[in-house]
């Protein structure tokens, strides 16, 4: 059965993500993954890192603190120093 691909503009990089998305051995593992990409992904669409917002709460969120937005960035330069050194 062959797939059709709806957007076959994909750039080299995205072809390889997708090829290393689908190479995950365990399917609890592949989910997981899923799920915390969608996640990020999200982060970086909504950035909250824009200091004091028009209600005069960081991020305009109460419940936000500009530290939670910065220990998820510092988290991410750990994992991306990390996987440089493989």
């Amino acid at each position: 059965m062959s797939q059709t691909i709806d957007h076959p503009e994909l750039s080299a990089a995205e072809w390889a993500f997708i090829k290393n998305l689908r190479a995950l051995p365990d399917e609890a593992l592949r989910g997981r993954v899923h799920a915390s990409l969608n996640e990020l992904i999200y982060f970086f669409q909504n950035p909250k890192c824009q200091g004091i917002g028009v209600e005069g709460f960081p991020c305009g969120d109460p419940r936000s603190s500009c530290e939670d937005c910065h220990q998820i960035w510092d988290m991410l330069d750990k994992v991306a120093a990390r996987t440089k050194k493989g």
